[in-house]
């Protein structure tokens, strides 16, 4: 609860809430540069409508906190966040921008209404990783870790991330291996990396003790083997998937991506206990989560054409009284 004052001067307490969002932008970059290959460049029009959709659609979701993936023109989208009222913006890195025309690996972005603080993740225990056999073990997407300050809540750590892909990975091919092993050699890829991240959270919400929300594009099932670090039951610090807070949570969940007619849940916002109602020490709870998928169900080729192939996700959380 807060405290506020109506015009006429009474003061009451009112419930607060909060947003969190997630949403993978899909090829979001600027003409005239390409994402991916030298071609893929939209025009000018159909950067004009990729934009507008994201415009109506952050104002309808109306989040607190709002995580990016896929991001190229990292410029244009704080600009284009800053506009809707998002004057605390910060990303991962510089995507990787080839001969001066097109952009390789995207990059993950975290805006919030709210102050937030920038933090870099430290570097995986070398030891750890020799331990492991990855001697040269890197982040497909380097993940983005921030500290914002919450109204009724303080400081929250949200950790935006973009897992690696289901594509066989390119290094198996060109050695060549088939595409089954390049495929597997990506699962075991997003698993460590999910792993690995893991470490690193847990280590860092030792130090600083504060909430944590982790979420982004993990591209996979959550109940995959390779993703079980992320929400492993008995570890120091227990992630959960917001779906699984949220009371009112119908049977059927929807999918956030489809792949032809085939459609997957690979978009989450996991929380930390702090969100969790059932905990008595908890700071909040679960009201709300909604999947934003319009643009894939029901497409409106004048306004979704260059939308995204991921539906938004949003958590709304209420303070506990």
């Amino acid at each position: 609860m807060i405290t506020c004052r109506t015009q006429q001067g009474a003061v009451r307490q009112v419930s607060l809430s909060l947003r969190f969002s997630s949403l993978n932008l899909q090829n979001f970059a600027a003409p005239p540069l390409a994402s991916y290959e030298f071609d893929n460049i939209y025009s000018q029009a159909q950067w004009q409508q990729k934009t507008s959709w994201l415009r109506r659609t952050i104002a309808a979701a109306a989040p607190d906190v709002l995580l990016l993936q896929e991001v190229f023109s990292v410029d244009e989208l704080r600009q284009l966040l800053l506009e809707l009222g998002y004057s605390h913006f910060a990303a991962a890195a510089e995507p990787l921008l080839v001969d001066g025309h097109f952009y390789l690996q995207p990059v993950v972005a975290i805006a919030s209404r709210y102050p937030l603080k920038q933090h870099h993740l430290p570097e995986p225990d070398a030891a750890l990783l020799k331990a492991l056999g990855l001697h040269h073990f890197q982040f497909s997407r380097t993940p983005l870790a921030v500290t914002v300050y919450l109204p009724g809540i303080g400081a929250c750590d949200f950790y935006g991330v973009h897992l690696k892909s289901r594509r066989a990975l390119t290094a198996v091919l060109e050695q060549g291996g088939s595409d089954r092993l390049g495929r597997f050699a990506a699962c075991a890829q997003r698993g460590y990396e999910a792993a690995i991240l893991m470490e690193l959270v847990q280590r860092q919400q030792q130090l600083r003790g504060h909430p944590v929300v982790l979420g982004g594009d993990l591209n996979d099932d959550l109940q995959s083997g390779f993703l079980q670090p992320l929400t492993m039951a008995g570890s120091a610090l227990q992630l959960k998937d917001s779906w699984d807070l949220w009371s009112d949570a119908p049977q059927a969940r929807p999918a956030t991506h489809y792949y032809g007619a085939k459609g997957s849940v690979l978009d989450y916002l996991l929380l930390s206990a702090d969100f969790d109602a059932l905990q008595a020490h908890s700071l909040a709870g679960v009201s709300e989560v909604h999947i934003r998928d319009q643009h894939l169900l029901k497409p409106d080729y004048q306004l979704d054409a260059y939308s995204s192939d991921h539906a938004m996700v949003t958590v709304t959380i209420q303070l506990r009284h």
